[in-house]
This record gives C-alpha cells, structure tokens and sequence, in this order.
C-alpha cells in the first residue's frame, strides 16, 4: 500500500470513526494539516475564534457521537480551554488537535512566537492534563500511527473511563512526514467486550427480585443514559416494567415521552428543584432505577445534593458499574489488562493470584494470542524461567509478537536472575509484577496476618538495574485502575520496543473471586475430618 502523510492519517481515522466536518481557526503551525483534510473526506468549517470552535465541536459531537476541532499552539488552544472543560465535565467526545512548533525547534529551546518566551513548550499540554482522558505532542514518526489510536480510541470512550475531551499536538514538520498507509487497514477498538455471564446473571436477579417486592418502582433517566450510548436499552427497560418514569434536566428529550400511551412518563426530576408532586413520586417510591446518573458521586445535576432518596431504595445503572442498595458491582477492572493483549501475544501466568485473574481476560477478539501456566504441579518461580524459554523459541520460529509475564512479587523472588537473560538477549518482555505484599493465595487459605506469609520488601524499579544496566527498559509503578488505563494506552508501551517492568501495588487480600472462592474451599478441605 502508498504511504500517507501524518496529518492526513489524523483526519482519515477521524473519517472511520465517523466525523464529516471539522472546526476550527487557522494558524501558520497548523495550516499545512488543513490542506489534508479534503483528502481524507472532510469538511473544514472555520470559525471566528477557538472558543466558538470548541462549543461547536461540543455540540456536533453531542449529535455524532465524536467531534472534532483544529487549533494552533499557544493563543489559539488557551482561547479553547473553557469548551474544553466542559467537554471533560459533561463525557463528551472530542478531539483536539493542535498545531505545534517544528521539532528542532522545540529541542533546541529557540524562542518562537505563541510560546512564553522561555525555550519551553509542553507548558500548554501540561495545563490540560487534568481535563484530558489522552494527550500525545507527536514526536516521533515511527509511533505516530500507534498514538493516534491511542488517542482516538480514548476519545470514543474505549478506554474503560470515559469519553471526553483528548489531544493531539502535531509539529509543523511532522504532518507531512509519511507512514504506511497499512496502518489504517488495523480496525480501531470501536466496542467493549461482553460483561462475565457469572456477574451480570447475579446482578440482574438481585434487581428483578427487589422489582418483586418494592413498592411504586420507577425510572429517572440521566445525563449518563445519553454520553455511554444506553437509549435504546432504557427504552426497552421501560416498555418492559410499564412503571412511571421521568428525565433529569440533562436527559430531556433524549427518551420518547409517549411511552406507554403517554401514561407513563412522570416529568422532569430535578432533586429539591421538582414540583412537589414529581418529587414525592420519586423520593416515596421503594425503588428508583436511575439510568446513567450523572455525576454519580453528587446525585443529580440539578439539586446537587438535596434529593431525599435513600441509597436502600436505589439502583443505579452506570456504565462499568450497577449500584444496588448501596452496594457496588464493578464490572471494568475485569477487562483492564485483558484489552491489553493482541494478535500473537505469547503470555505466561504465574502460580497463584495470576493464573486465576488472567484466564478470565476476554480474547474473542484476538486471534493466535498463546497463554499457559503450570497448572497442575503449581511451583511458584516457575513463570519467570519458563517465559524466557517460550519467548527465546516464540523470537526464533517468529510466533510471538510480544511476551508477556504476569507474575506475583513472591514467585518472582525465587527466580529473579533470569530477568539478566530477558535483558541480554534483547527479547523485550513485559513483565506485570503483582505486589500485594506476600502470599497473597496462602493468606486467604489460613493465615491472613501472620508473618509466614509476609516476604522481604524489594525496590522492583532497580531489577533491570542490577541485571542488566548496558541494556534498554523502563519500568513503571502503578498504584490505581486509571494509572493502569493510561500506560496500558500509551503507544509507546504497546509497541515494547525494550524490557519493561511494571509493579502493580495491591492490597493484601486483593485477589480475584475465583481465587477467593478456591481458596475456601482449599481451606475447608484442609479441616475436614
């Protein structure tokens, strides 16, 4: 296939993902880009300045369910924050792509115009990493395709967050530069994979039975219903139960008030803020399924906080979670690491915690992915050796993409110097290290506290280090989900390109279900007479 330039590589996946027009402000970092946009199928729509072109992309997104703007470095993006925020706040998908200086420029420190004058110039994409789910300054040609998925997949709301705001800063030298255009041919993850069959008949019994015995159910359909894409399922809730059901301010008119005849929709709910009779439907019934409840955290977002509901009387369907009674069924962590994996993966599991979690991982999307642990002898050590033989062979018959190591910090103990071979025979592992501070497995068959089942804290950042210092790797400390999200997004990171070692820190008994449930039955077994 020809090759195609950066910046119309930009707008052609923009083009698959849906988007027809694109707005925005010309400025001299960016105008060679524009010149691409027919190319790839799209409209350029000017605006008067970069707030009204970021409102604009707000609002085509709202309708297209991903929208797009241009701007230039510096002036330009400053003058869009403000729509930018909002499209964080509110889960909107956009895109921004901001024109940048060129790329000897920047490493030079020269002093260009829209800078501060300082030599400086990831100022601006530092401002807004706190209202961004993906940001990326495009760098470097040969990662460029692959941090544009990055980007756009987290923009269409495939990262197990959200969808929201995302930026794309292009150098005025890189939109030109080619790739393959064989980079388009890979389809974007556009869909999530299913919820565990096991969870999702647990969670959906729970709620029929409380439906059976609550009083006066009913329905409010948030702003949340909309932004993840829940329309159709809520029609079909509601056409289904035939309870009253009503809108939130945000939801208006995204659900046919004419439902049941038009007898079943109750009004516009809005917490304090109701008519007295809307409000005492709602706060008296025994059970109110709120759909997409946005933001989740506060309530509803008109009358923040005072609504009189009772977490006992609520079911709140969010988008990776469902809330019942006040108690939580997370569904996203069980995909986190599994979305992961691709094509020709070759991943090794170790005894315990991580040969549980990792055969749940959902590969029907994947295809000649190899996965093995030892599963009836059970040594734990065993996975670190074991991985460096598979991906020697995997690198010499040209199987394996990527070798992947999962392994828990106490195996790992046992069988650490192989780690000098991954590095001096260059096979670019990655290898996850579950740190739960012990035998983890052992803890929960008997002994959750006690100190034989505690190992000697290791400083895991200086392994490759130690093992091998001549050789490239990079290692990474991941204490929370979204932590994880992120690096698992970073282009650079799925490419593998050197050993990379990554400690993810858990708490002592963190450990799948499956884990948990075997673990008691190992321990009834132990004390049966």
């Amino acid at each position: 296939m020809a090759d195609i330039s950066i910046g119309q590589y930009i707008f052609t996946r923009l083009s698959q993902l849906g988007v027809k027009s694109v707005f925005g402000v010309p400025g001299d970092y960016e105008l060679i880009i524009l010149d691409m946009t027919p190319a790839a199928g799209l409209t350029w729509r000017g605006n008067a300045n970069e707030l009204i072109a970021s409102y604009a992309a707000d609002g085509y997104a709202r309708v297209n369910g991903i929208g797009a703007f241009v701007t230039t470095f510096g002036p330009g993006e400053l003058s869009a924050y403000c729509g930018m925020a909002g499209q964080y706040a509110e889960y909107v998908p956009v895109v921004h792509i901001v024109g940048y200086p060129s790329t000897s420029a920047m490493k030079s420190g020269a002093v260009m115009h829209h800078s501060l004058g300082d030599g400086e110039f990831g100022m601006y994409q530092k401002m807004i990493k706190h209202i961004t789910v993906a940001d990326i300054i495009l760098d470097d040609v040969g990662s460029a395709a692959s941090e544009i998925d990055r980007v756009l997949e987290s923009s269409k709301d495939f990262d197990l967050i959200h969808n929201s705001y995302n930026y794309i800063g292009i150098p005025v030298d890189i939109g030109p530069k080619v790739i393959p255009s064989s980079h388009l041919s890979k389809p974007l993850i556009t869909s999530l994979p299913s919820n565990m069959v096991e969870e999702e008949t647990k969670i959906i019994t729970e709620i029929v039975n409380l439906l059976q015995f609550r009083k006066d159910p009913v329905i409010v359909v948030d702003g949340g219903a909309i932004r993840f894409d829940l329309l159709h399922e809520t029609r079909e809730i509601i056409t289904s139960l035939q309870v009253p059901y009503f809108s939130t301010a945000m939801s208006k008119g995204s659900i046919s008030e004419c439902l049941g005849d038009g007898k079943l929709f109750g009004g516009v709910y809005s917490g304090g803020a109701s008519p007295d009779s809307i409000r005492a439907a709602v706060e008296k019934s025994e059970l109110a399924l709120f759909i997409g409840r946005y933001p989740a955290c506060l309530g509803l977002e008109v009358g923040e906080f005072t609504t009189q509901l009772q977490d006992l009387n609520i079911v709140d369907f969010q988008r990776f979670s469902v809330n019942i009674a006040g108690k939580s069924y997370n569904l996203a962590n069980k995909y986190t690491l599994g979305r992961y994996f691709r094509a020709n993966d070759f991943i090794i599991a170790e005894t315990g915690t991580s040969s549980y979690g990792i055969p749940a991982a959902n590969l029907m999307h994947l295809e000649n992915v190899r996965m093995y642990n030892q599963t009836v002898f059970g040594s734990i050590g065993y996975a670190t050796g074991a991985a460096l033989g598979s991906f020697v062979a995997g690198k010499e018959d040209g199987s394996v993409k990527r070798g992947i190591l999962v392994t828990g910090e106490g195996s790992l103990q046992l069988t650490v110097q192989a780690l000098a071979d991954y590095l001096r025979w260059g096979l670019n592992a990655t290898i996850f290290i579950v740190n739960n501070g012990g035998y983890t497995v052992e803890r929960l068959i008997h002994g959750m506290d006690a100190l034989y089942n505690t190992i000697p804290v290791w400083k895991y950042e200086k392994l490759s280090e130690v093992f091998g210092p001549d050789h490239p790797s990079r290692y990474d400390r991941i204490e929370t989900g979204a932590e994880l999200v992120e690096l698992l997004n970073y282009g650079r990171f799925s490419a593998a390109d050197c050993t990379q070692v990554v400690e993810l820190i858990l708490g002592k008994d963190d450990a799948p279900l499956a884990v948990k449930m075997a673990s008691a039955a190992v321990e009834a077994f132990n004390l049966r007479q």
